[in-house]
This record gives structure tokens, sequence and C-alpha cells, in this order.
């Protein structure tokens, strides 16, 4: 499995390193350990940031090795140029399957959401599933999972194929919510729901099932990993927003799934 781990040299990055060494313990993964910055307009830099964050990401690359076996593989990439489209880029000639990224609850947000405008561009205009962090996440693989839906995005749910190759998947129990507040559901989202329900009987998770909503169950910490289909943005502002509405500021990792390279 191929993995990007975007790092901007912050203890929060440091934190996401740590954390993905812990999930993918127990399978192969080729790691590139990725920094990105847009190009120095000062003539006095000479490449001299070039040299100075290539000699950071060798520094993330011994705390990784430090904490993965052999059998992994970590390179570093340093890349000078616009983020999105150079993330776009490199995803697709390393045909990355994965990529984490962390996030502090520290950094100014400016999106009204928990996290900043950059991550968001991550998330939404990145065609790859992206697994965010949190500082304050546990180091512990994932045993149980939330998934929360509205049944208002439709796909062929191909996005769900990324879950085929996370190990960890056979040993989590999984609960899906909608957070439809509907008594029946429009015909559009009862197939929505339909389609859903069979792409996810079709893994291998421990257990399924279905909960209602409940100011409990939006209380999102009590999970060990959020699923969220990426697409379904009504999602992000129930789930993840900052407003004194909000019943609780994720502390767990979200796995955002994106459709992506077909299986």
């Amino acid at each position: 499995m191929n993995v990007i781990l975007l790092s901007d040299f912050s203890t929060a990055s440091t934190h996401m390193m740590e954390y993905a060494a812990m999930l993918f313990k127990n399978q192969q993964a080729n790691f590139t350990i990725l920094h990105i910055k847009t190009p120095c307009k000062k003539e006095s830099c000479s490449g001299k940031c070039g040299i100075v964050f290539n000699q950071k990401l060798e520094k993330d690359q011994t705390l990784l090795e430090s904490k993965i076996s052999e059998s992994h593989r970590v390179q570093t990439k340093f890349i000078e140029a616009s983020y999105i489209e150079s993330l776009r880029q490199i995803i697709t000639e390393e045909q990355t399957d994965l990529i984490i990224l962390g996030t502090s609850s520290e950094e100014t947000l400016g999106t009204g959401l928990f996290f900043n405008k950059k991550t968001l561009e991550i998330i939404t205009k990145v065609k790859c599933s992206v697994v965010l962090v949190p500082e304050e996440a546990k180091i512990e693989m994932p045993q149980t999972a939330l998934l929360p839906t509205d049944f208002s995005i439709s796909s062929d749910y191909s996005i769900f194929n990324i879950l085929n190759s996370l190990e960890f998947v056979n040993q989590t129990q999984l609960s899906v919510l909608s957070v439809d507040g509907a008594k029946d559901l429009e015909p559009n989202k009862i197939h929505s729901k339909d389609l859903i329900s069979k792409a996810i009987e079709s893994l291998n998770f421990k257990t399924i099932e279905e909960i209602k909503l409940s100011s409990q169950s939006m209380c999102i910490n009590g999970y060990n990993i959020i699923m969220v289909m990426a697409k379904n943005l009504s999602i992000f502002q129930n789930i993840f927003s900052t407003s004194p509405n909000t019943v609780c500021l994720p502390e767990v990792p979200i796995l955002f799934l994106h459709d992506s390279r077909k299986i």
C-alpha cells in the first residue's frame, strides 16, 4: 500500500507519523513523507530553504523508521510549487492509496470547521482518501468506527474500496449513523441508503449496526475512528462545525473516503 504522510514538521505532524506507524504495523506499506511549499520569491533564498527542509525530512524519516519494521519502505520528497496541483501530481506518479496528515486545535481555522482551509482543500479537491489525525488522538488500533451519513449523495460507492486494503477493518465494529432528521426518507435517499448498505456489507467489518441520531451518537469521540464520504459536504456542517451548537470537537482520527482507482 502506498501512503503519503504530509509533514509540516509540527508536533501535530510528529503525532500523525506515530499514528501512521501504529496503523500499518501489521501490514506492508510504502511511506512517502512529503513537504510542499510555495516557491520563494526572494532572490536571497538561492535554494537554501530546500536544504533546510530536506534536513527536516530526514529527521522525520529517522523518527518513522524507528517505529516501523524493515518490511516498510520510507522515502522523502520536498516540492516547491503549487500545493494542490503538486499533491495531485505526486499521488498519480506514486499511485498513492492514502494520504495521512495531522491537525492541531490551536491552528487558526477560518473555515467554520475544526480544520483549516488547506486541510479542507486536500479533503475536497484531491482525489484520494485522507486520514486526518488530531493532535489529541490516541495512538491505538481502531476497534470501533462511526460512519455518519444523510444519504444525500449518489455514487457508485467505489469510495469504500480503500477499506478492503486496511487490515484493521476486520477487527472493527462499524456503526452507521443516519443524521437525516426526517421520519421517512425521500425515494432518492432510500435508493442511496440501499446502495451504501450493500457496499458496506461486502466489507470485512467485525460487526455492522445502524444507530439512531442522538446527542450521544453525535459526540463522535466515543469511537476510535470516524469514516466520512468526502463528497457528503452537508455532513461537514453537522459533524465538524465549530459553532456553539456543536456537541464536541473531534479528538479521534477521521477517514475521508474518496473515489479512487477502481478495484
